[in-house]
C-alpha cells in the first residue's frame, strides 16, 4: 500500500484531525520519494524538519482538543507525541548518519508504523470525544 493510500483508510472521525493526518500522509510521501529518488540529503533533511514542525503543530492542536474535552488519557497521549517527535529526530539522525541505507527495515515500512500506529491505536480514543463513529482499523500488508 502507498503511504497515500492511508489518507482515506485512517481515519477517526474528527475532520480537522482527519483532515492532517491526510496532510501529513503528503508530507511522508514527498520524504519517501525523495530518498528512493536519490535527491540530495540536505533536501531529504529538510524535509524532515518539515515533517517534524508540521507534526509539532498537529500534535499543539489535538492537545488543544483533548484539554477543551477533558480527555481522560491526556497525560498518557501526551507522552506518546513526545515519543513520536523523539522518533521523527532518530529518523533524520539514522538518515543523516547513513544508517537508513543499512537497515533491514524498508524505509517506507519504517514510516507507515511511526504515523499508522499512533493514529489507530492513540488518536482512536478521540474520536469518542466527538461522539463520532469508530474509527477504521488499518491493517497494512
Amino acid at each position: 500500500m502507498s503511504l497515500d493510500g492511508l489518507k482515506n483508510i485512517l481515519k477517526i472521525g474528527i475532520e480537522s484531525l482527519d483532515h492532517e493526518h491526510r496532510t501529513l500522509v503528503s508530507v511522508l510521501e514527498e520524504i519517501y520519494d525523495a530518498f528512493e529518488s536519490g535527491v540530495p540529503a540536505i533536501e531529504v533533511s529538510d524535509l524532515f524538519g518539515g515533517l517534524y514542525d508540521k507534526v509539532s503543530a498537529h500534535f499543539a492542536l489535538e492537545e488543544r482538543f483533548m484539554v477543551e474535552h477533558k480527555y481522560p488519557l491526556y497525560e498518557a497521549h501526551k507522552a506518546d507525541h513526545t515519543r513520536l517527535l523523539e522518533r521523527i529526530r532518530d529518523m533524520m539522525d539514522a538518515y543523516e548518519d547513513g544508517m537508513c541505507k543499512k537497515c533491514d527495515v524498508d524505509f517506507r515500512t519504517c514510516m507507515e508504523s511511526w504515523f499508522s500506529d499512533h493514529v489507530t491505536d492513540s488518536d482512536s480514543g478521540l474520536s469518542s470525544l466527538a461522539g463520532s463513529p469508530p474509527p477504521i482499523q488499518l491493517h497494512l500488508n
